[in-house]
């Protein structure tokens, strides 16, 4: 399978679809995406089939349709965008990410103490180990 942080942001679209609903056809997906991406409804076949391609996504027939579903877990995808993320933008400085995201004039100080708690919770799951 491909490594799932290959996909594109409107594969990623579609995943979300399919996380969301569990199994689900393409005329469901492509309604649920039309509004908000513009997703044509053959666009929606095409990404279904490269995504099936490359292993990240399966379907099932169910009398004449065919029932779509993800075959990655949201969680995966995740980490590998941000791995990938990290890795281009910041050369694999996950530091380097978050001292520049936190020194954003619009961080609120909410978010820096949420930061600060998981942290210090993560220190103390390192340290117990």
């Amino acid at each position: 399978m491909k490594r799932p942080h290959n996909v594109t942001d409107q594969q990623l679209a579609i995943l979300g679809v399919l996380w969301d609903r569990g199994e689900t056809t393409a005329n469901e997906i492509h309604a649920a995406l039309a509004r908000s991406a513009g997703f044509a409804r053959g666009t929606v076949g095409t990404m279904l089939h490269r995504l099936e391609r490359q292993g990240i996504v399966s379907h099932r027939a169910e009398g004449r349709e065919f029932l779509y579903r993800a075959r990655v877990a949201r969680q995966d995808v995740m980490e590998a965008r941000l791995d990938g993320l990290v890795g281009a933008l910041f050369g694999g400085d996950l530091t380097a990410m978050v001292s520049f995201a936190v020194s954003k004039s619009d961080t609120r100080k909410e978010d820096i103490d949420r930061l600060r708690k998981m942290l210090a919770e993560r220190q103390d799951r390192k340290g117990r180990k």
